[in-house]
């Protein structure tokens, strides 16, 4: 699932067990920081906001960012669950 980060770059959802996430960014995040982003699920955009668990340089282009949510409605969750096979 591709990912838009509000900073403008795109990012692919990897991982969701229903209470972190991850994605490949090509940029890091500090633990603790905001992090915003968009997807466009079924032609429907959803926004989500989160807080950093921590980042990791998986190559030379991507990090591996792990977040929680900072509220994250049902639906939504279920939709995230469907889309991100672990």
């Amino acid at each position: 699932m591709k990912v838009r980060l509000d900073s403008g770059e795109d990012a692919e959802a990897r991982t969701f067990d229903g209470v972190v996430f991850t994605v490949w960014s090509p940029r890091a995040f500090a633990p603790g920081a905001p992090i915003c982003f968009s997807a466009t699920a079924e032609g429907d955009t959803r926004h989500f906001e989160g807080r950093v668990m921590g980042s990791k340089r998986i190559d030379d282009t991507h990090f591996e960012v792990r977040l929680r949510f900072v509220n994250l409605r049902r639906a939504d969750r279920e939709l995230l669950v469907d889309r991100i096979r672990n």
